[in-house]
Order: C-alpha cells, then structure tokens, then sequence
C-alpha cells in the first residue's frame, strides 16, 4: 500500500511540473492568466479502525484554479491592440453568421482580407449594434454581430450641376481677335480667350475631367462700351452642346453683368451639366476663378480609427465627421473560474460558470476598454522558478519514498527465498 501512496506523491509533483512549466512557456502570452495546483489528501479508514492508528493513503490532484488576476496593461500604438482595464472579457466568435461565442481577455486584433476585427486565432471580435451617432441600439448578446471597417463610406452620385465665380480679363488672353478669325475648337488656343478644368463625378463616383472655355465675342468700342463673352464646355474632350440657357455673359464698362447671367445647360450623349455663372465679373486683372463646386458626390475613404474608453469604435471618413461603427462587447461571469478553456486564452461558458452577464465597458462593474494597449500575461517568472524547483524536490522525494519501498518489499522476497 506504501507503493500507491509514493506513487501518488510522484503524480501529485508531475502535474505541479506541468502546470508551473505551462506558466513560464506563457509568461509571454498575451492575457494568459497563469494556473496552480490544488492538492488533497486520500484518507481510507475502516470504521473499525482504532484513530490513533490511521495513516493516510497519498496525494490527489483535486483542481488545476487559474488566477484570473489582471495583468499588467502595455501601450503598443496599435488601434485594434484593444486591453480591458477592469472586470469582463472580450466575446469572440468563430462564425461570423452567428455561433456558440467565446471570450477572451487577450485583445491583439487586426483585419482580414474582408475588412472584418479577428484576432490571430480569426475568432470575429463582437460588438453592439449602435447609430452613427454612437447610441447603442442594444447590448443584448444576441445582438452582437461581427465588428467590420468599411475602407469607404458615402454613396457615389453623378453631377448634374456647376456653380462657378470667376474674374474675367479685360485683355484677348490668347485669342487672336475679337470675335476670333476661326469657329471655337478647344485644340486651337487662339479661339478662345481663356479656359479652366473642374473636376465633376460620374454615376458611379469616378473623376471625370471637364474644361469651360470663354470666347470673347465683342470689346468696347467707339460705339459699344460693354464686353462679352460666350461659354463653352468639353467633357472628356467632346465638345458639348448647349441646350437649356444663353451661353453669352456682357460685362458694362465697371465690370458688372448688364443683366443677370442665368444658368446654363450643356449636354453630351447621355450627360448633362448646368453651369451657373452668377457672380462673375470683369476687370484688368488677369483671368482668375474665385470659386467652383458641384452637387456630385464619390465614396470618402478611411482616414482613421479610434477606440474610446467606452468601448466605441469611430471610423473617420475624408470630408465627414467620424461615425461610430460599434460598440465592443463585453461580459463577465459569476463563476470565472468554471471558465472552460479553449487554448489561445480563450474561453467558454459553462453549467459551472454560469451564463454570461452582458455589459458595456465603464458601466455596472465593468472595466474599460483602453485602445492601443494589450494586457501581458498575469506570471510572476521568479515565483514560477521556485515552484518548479519545490515541485522538483517533491518529486524527487516521492521518487525516493517509492525506491525504499521497492528495497523493503526486494529484503522481504530474498527472506521468503
């Protein structure tokens, strides 16, 4: 019986190997929290059996517990490196259609080839439905869904219409006469006194690259005191037609419009752009264009991300306000340590743990969550070094234990022989 009693104690200190050599393999693990070992003795008595002579029968291994004390919180830079200062856990899921969710402290995320938060082991990381305003729609866990960056934001939409103020000059530009010898032709600069590209979208957002060109038609004269000018315009460089509107602007001698210059249309094929004029002037200073926009619009693309400490992932889009695209998940249990592991530091619910409690970072015990920032592992490397050395004596102990028996039994033997 000594035998299974040393055999127990040589049992009892391999797994205490193990679990202290489990610790120090991790301690540079992201978020592992490290375990220990918890022991009990084996006691058999007959209820005959006088107390005074029981021994007890050995060791046995009754739990392997995992501190679940935060570890250290290291900046890194990294916006999708997420760490949570406090109570919770991250919920992770390995489907992105919806599947049995895990959760995990460990929070080195990045990007997958379809825009979607995963961390190395590509579990999705899980977030809150909320309005581009940052309002959560819900925190109820079946409402998570995968957190995903879009690279644009904004519908593509065609221009329809040009606004435009620009300074005429009193002088020819590059025209050769006034009006000039030859018909308007944009490849010939002597038709035209001056021109400027504006820059209009497509149906589907695309730049496309317009030209508006000013013909000077009439200067004053002995009998006129009034200049004018005629528009035209090119659409990748087909010459477009005016359809709507009177391309002809006259300027008095002080250089304002003798009448209001209203918009007009040009078209080509199946596009059409209104050109608006209003405000223009003329003067002897050289030609100039104070202003131009359109009403066409093309996809922003990302120019940021930031995580708040409440959890919100904002997302900023060239020439809009950032919109928040989530609200990251978290939740914690009444039971840790009936956690289930999954390896990778992460975990799942369990009839011991109980069903996860759903929370938000900040709020109702919860800790925050810190952008740009990971949790190391929770080991102490020189408390694990001196485990591993009392474990190692244990076992060796317990080895010496089972080689006494081993001599008694073999004297017992070589008597009966």
């Amino acid at each position: 019986m000594s035998m299974y009693t040393a055999l127990s104690g040589l049992n009892a200190a391999q797994k205490d190997i193990t679990v202290t050599s489990n610790n120090i393999a991790n301690v540079g693990s992201t978020a592992f929290y490290g375990s220990r070992t918890e022991f009990g003795d084996i006691f058999h008595a007959s209820p005959y059996q006088s107390s005074n002579s029981r021994a007890g029968s050995g060791a046995n291994l009754q739990s392997v517990r995992q501190n679940f004390t935060q570890g250290t919180i290291q900046s890194t830079q990294n916006t999708f490196d997420l760490a949570l200062d406090g109570q919770g856990f991250f919920v992770v899921n390995g489907d992105a259609d919806g599947g049995e969710p895990m959760y995990t402290r460990a929070g080195a995320f990045g990007t997958d080839p379809e825009g979607f938060v995963v961390n190395p082991s590509g579990n999705y990381l899980m977030t809150y439905p909320v309005a581009e305003d940052g309002t959560v729609m819900s925190t109820e866990l079946s409402a998570t869904r995968p957190l995903s960056i879009p690279m644009v934001a904004g519908d593509a939409s065609a221009t329809s219409n040009i606004d435009m103020d620009v300074r005429f000059s009193a002088d020819m530009g590059g025209q050769d006469a006034v009006p000039p010898t030859n018909a308007f032709d944009p490849s010939d600069a002597t038709t035209y006194a001056s021109n400027t590209p504006v820059t209009v979208y497509d149906a589907d957002g695309n730049q496309v690259e317009a030209q508006v060109y000013f013909v000077k038609t009439a200067e004053p004269d002995a009998t006129n005191t009034d200049s004018t000018y005629e528009t035209h315009m090119s659409l990748n460089g087909d010459v477009m037609t005016l359809s709507a509107g009177t391309n002809a602007m006259t300027f008095d001698p002080f250089g304002a419009p003798t009448a209001d210059i209203n918009p007009m249309t040009f078209s080509s094929g199946s596009s059409s752009l209104t050109l608006d004029m209003a405000g223009s002037t003329l003067s002897g200073d050289n030609f100039s264009v104070r202003h131009v926009s359109h009403d066409g619009e093309s996809p922003s693309g990302l120019t940021g991300i930031d995580v708040d400490s409440g959890g919100t992932i904002w997302a900023s889009y060239a020439g809009s306000e950032a919109i928040a695209l989530g609200k990251v998940a978290v939740a914690n249990f009444t039971n840790v340590n009936g956690l289930k592991q999954m390896g990778n530091a992460t975990f799942q619910a369990t009839g011991d743990s109980g069903a996860a409690i759903a929370g938000i970072s900040g709020e109702d015990g919860f800790g925050l969550v810190r952008g740009g920032s990971l949790e190391n592992a929770n080991v102490d490397l020189t408390e694990q070094l001196v485990k591993l050395i009392t474990a190692q004596r244990n076992y060796q102990a317990s080895a010496k234990a089972l080689e006494t028996n081993s001599t008694v039994t073999q004297t017992i033997m070589n008597m009966r022989s």
